[in-house]
């Protein structure tokens, strides 16, 4: 069977890798769709991106171009893709898939870090399967669908679609790159990190966001407040009580961004760990950061394994600003801190209540794997502690993964390939 992999970004790849892997491995024919002119800052792939899968065709396929001489000359008998529907739509091609599919081409939407919950539920029209990585996601996805624009009923949905059929639980795809990892203390010498030395993994917050509160209240850059003042006057003015108590706390103790890195820096010392910090060139971060410490690894060009997932593998302690490095902390079995700030959005984004709240129990505060707290508290938190505070409590990962990860074997490619080949078979 031949297989196509919408692969147009990076992070694309990141999410797929292990399925093109799993794809080749069961000896299927394996497409690869490259958009050439990929312009999203760190997201435009190059040769050395498809280097893993030296027997996939590479295919230039422009973002938005016809899919049917694709489909035509490459003979293709299933299209995958990350959030597949959204992509399609944002594409302009969901009326010319109609009828490919009618001509016997299937469609296959994987999941990205949990968000399909906010999927357009009018995707199951087109969409032949839809991968939850959990039953859990799944019954969200359908009691409450998050998609903002969405006004339709699942009652009715369901009426009209066998929506059981049209969707399967795997797992996540992409946190199957954790087996690629074999060798942690090759990781550390990769990146030239002691091979002793335990390791406490900083994501830091993504600066060029445009959000009002990161640019005034930690933010260095008068550009980027006022960039942001034009541009979300609304978020700006709904902000402003916690903006003015920010500001004040800068005034009186300088920034709080700074203080945090010195707070886990003494840390780091009391622990005897190694600071290191993901970075990205895309996420302007503030200068300081490389003040703290030698291991700032500025680079998100590895595709398999991909950096963060080989740098979580070496981790004794995480610590992010509510991001969905949390599924990769717990995954790996590592325990996390999870820095609330105010997202860039407000309370109606439909999935902030679960994915953002941080109430106790739910995806970015749950007691054992990952604890939410304000900047200031996680400052307080690492004063007195050293890194033997914080351990994952076995039966806490377990709860946390059957909620939100499905599945923790390193075999979601598995499962989803396995959908894809059973209904090949069925339809011939």
């Amino acid at each position: 069977m031949t297989i196509a992999f919408l692969a147009s970004r990076k992070g694309y790849l990141k999410v797929m890798g292990s399925l093109i892997q799993a794809a080749l491995d069961r000896g299927h024919r394996v497409v690869l769709l490259r958009d050439p002119d990929q312009s999203k800052p760190g997201e435009a792939t190059t040769d050395s991106d498809f280097a893993a899968w030296p027997r996939a065709e590479l295919v230039a396929y422009p973002w938005g171009a016809p899919l049917e001489p694709v489909v035509e000359r490459h003979r293709l008998r299933a299209l995958v893709g990350p959030s597949l529907y959204l992509l399609l739509v944002a594409m302009r091609r969901v009326d010319e898939v109609a009828e490919l599919k009618r001509q016997g081409l299937r469609l296959y939407s994987v999941d990205y870090a949990f968000e399909t919950i906010t999927s357009d539920p009018d995707g199951y029209k087109l969409v032949d399967t839809t991968f939850y990585q959990s039953r859990y996601q799944r019954e969200l996805h359908w009691r409450q669908p998050r998609y903002r624009s969405w006004t339709g009923d699942f009652t009715v949905l369901r009426d009209e679609i066998d929506l059981e059929s049209r969707s399967a639980i795997s797992g996540s795809t992409m946190l199957d790159q954790r087996s690629l990892v074999e060798d942690p203390i090759a990781v550390k010498r990769r990146y030239g990190i002691p091979p002793e030395l335990p390791v406490v993994l900083f994501m830091p917050l993504k600066m060029a966001v445009p959000d009002p509160w990161r640019a005034f209240v930690w933010g260095d850059s008068w550009r980027a407040r006022v960039n942001t003042l034009r541009r979300r006057p609304a978020a700006t003015a709904s902000l402003t009580f916690r903006i003015g108590a920010g500001l004040v706390d800068r005034l009186r103790y300088g920034n709080g961004y700074l203080r945090l890195l010195q707070s886990m820096s003494r840390f780091c010392k009391r622990s005897g760990a190694a600071l290191v910090i993901k970075s990205r060139q895309k996420n302007e971060d503030p200068i300081f950061l490389r003040d703290f410490t030698p291991y700032v690894i500025e680079r998100d060009e590895d595709v398999f394994p991909y950096t963060s997932i080989e740098l979580m593998a070496i981790a004794d302690l995480c610590i992010h600003f509510q991001s969905g490095a949390v599924l990769e902390a717990v995954f790996c079995g590592v325990p996390s801190l999870s820095v609330k700030v105010p997202p860039p959005y407000g309370r109606d984004n439909p999935a902030y209540e679960e994915l953002w709240d941080a109430h106790a129990g739910s995806f970015q505060n749950w007691d054992g794997v990952v604890w939410s707290a304000e900047p200031r508290e996680v400052t307080m938190l690492l004063a007195d502690r050293t890194l033997d505070a914080f351990a994952v409590d076995v039966d806490a990962r377990r709860a946390y993964i059957e909620r939100y990860l499905g599945f923790d074997d390193t075999r979601s490619s598995a499962r989803v390939l396995k959908v894809i080949e059973e209904e090949a078979q069925r339809t011939g």
